[in-house]
């Protein structure tokens, strides 16, 4: 979205300080991360440090005055007592109090600030009194801003760029955002299923939601559930007995600065509260990243509005729905009914479960260090049998438990209910290629593999290259493939592991499947060391690095290659992309010899529909709306139908392909 129009003429001694993450991030998406020298301790460095392209220092300005362990009973109290203390100025409460040294080190030009809510962020007050003790130039810029509704949000992107002199640019991210609100709101009103959201700012006590909130549920075509007095554009303090009498089909928990963990951990603590609500009873109560999505009033709310369409109508109708990037939406279904049962008791009805836990891998792994059985589930509270259980039971029992350290090797249907790394097909013996477990004298290459059309290209890359070398050795190739645990499908892609079963199987490629499970504590390198560690042991090495190399099919976003030659290079492999750089009319024209038909899987553009054939035509279509042809701006993916002809002409092995 915004930083791409280039056109206006910016000034190079500009120092920007934003004391408001969701400035930070418009400050972002238009394209000026290089300007920002001070930030928020609660702003998006991931996103930051990814688009700045300069080494100039960015300082961290503020600090929590709060203890991020307190409750929400607590959390209320103090910023109440604050405010009836008769300080009006974050800073003099140290709710949010600036760091005077940092912020006169930054020597920002100009700061961009709010009035909004004094919990969120420094006031312009806070600011210049800040800048008189330092004895700072008087005549730093010091811009609020303080949207109230969905409407002034956007137009917050235009005022945020016209005071940093990138007016076009502010107009540009003002359309796209516009266009795709309108996306969202087209194929919500689609589904004709209007109901009633309450979405809840806070638990204890509880608030509805305020300012721009409710326009984002009515965007998605629902009625706003609100309480007492509708006039009132701020979020306000109601009662339980208010939220039963208002009786919400969906309640949604976004609170005001707690992640998704966060909020999914409160929820069990007001069960009681929640269990006697329809919501609870239909399984309709969602968690939500309330700090991200719904608190800040910046881009990522376009995130809040796609999760509140998705909590409401359901994954399976809104599949084609995106956020503000390509990042996952962050929402989870918390069943009330299923936490309140009891522990299990006897050992015939302890159970494994599917990942709704928090963070069960640390739970698991303190668990295994005391050498027990069974730990309990801190969501479920079931009983839940640890890998040495397993271990002592000395097989698979091919239920798809949770910590099974056989790698779900009895497990019949595996796509549908394998919870670690395993493989969902074995190749077999054939003229081409090694088997993997007997690959121990051969050449083992590991594709990344998500079912689409690069990574299938690259695959057809890899066969080529080798079936090209005079020197060239046996050739195992394992395709791998990361998944969503719980929908079982390739994020962002739209591709179900069973689809890509289905292509490993008519390819005669062996697949790794690789669960990732929410909410833990388990980084994503973590979970691909797991599986290229399952493909040792079925090859029978000694250790992971001697596997030959690892194998993407990236085209050329310098930022993701970058970071897997960063993070994957430590495990000691080799790193190779094939197409890099390619041409698109060379890749097409290698798509078109394998005879392989490829269809739009899922679509962020109104322009490119799903299921239509991904063709030349296609690629004009995408080009003249100023998109990449082959989607690596989000604009679209794909799956590729290498079973609509034979093995050898879709992977190259014919004389004539």
């Amino acid at each position: 979205m915004g930083g791409e129009d280039l056109n206006g003429s910016i000034d190079s001694s500009m120092r920007i300080c934003s004391l408001l993450p969701s400035v930070t991030d418009i400050c972002i998406a238009l394209g000026l991360a290089d300007y920002l020298v001070a930030v928020t301790h609660e702003c998006d460095f991931e996103s930051i440090n990814r688009n700045r392209t300069n080494e100039k220092d960015l300082h961290i300005v503020t600090k929590s005055g709060l203890n991020p362990n307190l409750s929400q009973r607590e959390i209320d109290d103090a910023v109440k007592s604050s405010s009836q203390s008769g300080h009006g100025d974050v800073s003099s409460i140290s709710l949010y109090p600036i760091i005077e040294e940092k912020f006169l080190a930054a020597k920002p030009t100009i700061v961009l600030t709010q009035n909004l809510c004094q919990v969120c962020a420094p006031t312009p007050k806070g600011v210049k009194s800040i800048i008189n003790t330092c004895s700072m130039d008087p005549n730093i810029a010091i811009h609020s801003f303080e949207p109230h509704s969905l409407e002034e949000v956007v137009t917050s992107f235009g005022e945020v760029a016209n005071v940093l002199g990138v007016p076009e640019r502010g107009e540009k991210m003002i359309a796209a955002f516009k266009k795709r609100m309108d996306d969202i709101r087209t194929s919500c009103l689609s589904l004709q299923a209007q109901r009633k959201v309450l979405l809840l700012e806070w638990l204890d006590p509880p608030y509805d939601a305020g300012h721009w909130i409710p326009d984002m549920i009515a965007w998605c075509g629902c009625e706003t559930v609100r309480i007492g007095n509708e006039s009132s554009k701020k979020s306000k303090t109601i009662t339980w007995d208010d939220v039963y009498d208002a009786d919400p089909d969906v309640i949604m928990i976004a609170c005001c600065g707690f992640d998704l963990k966060r909020n999914i951990n409160d929820i069990h603590k007001y069960i009681n509260n929640l269990k006697s609500t329809m919501a609870a009873k239909e399984n309709k109560i969602f968690a939500c990243n309330g700090d991200m999505n719904f608190a800040r009033p910046g881009p990522f709310l376009l995130d809040g509005i796609a999760v509140i369409a998705k909590c409401v109508y359901g994954e399976e109708h809104t599949r084609n729905i995106r956020g503000f990037s390509e990042k996952p939406l962050e929402w989870q279904r918390v069943d009330i009914n299923d936490i309140q049962k009891q522990p299990c008791t006897k050992p015939s009805e302890i159970i494994d479960i599917e990942d709704i836990g928090d963070d069960y891998v640390r739970i698991h792994k303190e668990a295994c260090d005391a050498g027990e059985m069974t730990y309990i589930d801190p969501k479920t509270q079931y009983q839940v049998f640890t890998e040495l259980a397993h271990k002592k039971r000395g097989k698979c029992c091919g239920a798809g438990c949770r910590h099974c350290p056989f790698n779900h090797e009895n497990v019949r249907d595996k796509a549908k209910r394998i919870q670690q790394p395993a493989f969902l097909f074995e190749s077999s013996k054939d003229d081409y290629f090694v088997p993997i477990k007997d690959s121990q004298e051969s050449e083992i290459k590991v594709l990344f593999f998500s079912g689409g059309k690069d990574s299938f290209l690259a695959l057809r890359a890899l066969v080529k290259n080798h079936r090209e070398r005079a020197d060239r050795s046996k050739l195992c190739i394992v395709l791998l493939t990361s998944f969503d645990a719980e929908s079982r499908v390739i994020a962002h892609q739209e591709v179900s592991i069973e689809t890509v079963t289905k292509q490993a199987s008519h390819l005669n490629i062996s697949l790794l499947g690789v669960p990732m499970h929410r909410g833990t504590s388990e980084t994503y390198v973590d979970r691909i060391s797991l599986a290229l560690d399952v493909i040792r042991q079925k090859a029978n090495l000694a250790n992971i690095s001697q596997i030959n190399s690892i194998v993407f099919g990236d085209l050329n976003l310098a930022h993701i290659r970058g970071w897997r030659d960063t993070e994957l290079s430590k495990f000691g492999i080799q790193l190779e992309y094939p197409l890099w750089k390619a041409s698109y009319n060379d890749l097409f024209e290698d798509l078109e010899k394998s005879s392989v038909e490829v269809d739009i899987a899922a679509s962020t553009k109104d322009y490119v529909a799903v299921d239509q054939n991904f063709s030349r035509n296609v690629m004009k279509t995408i080009t003249e709306n100023n998109g990449d042809a082959f989607g690596e701006n989000g604009e679209f993916h794909t799956v590729a139908k290498v079973w609509v002809t034979t093995r050898e002409q879709a992977l190259g092995l014919s004389s004539h392909t």
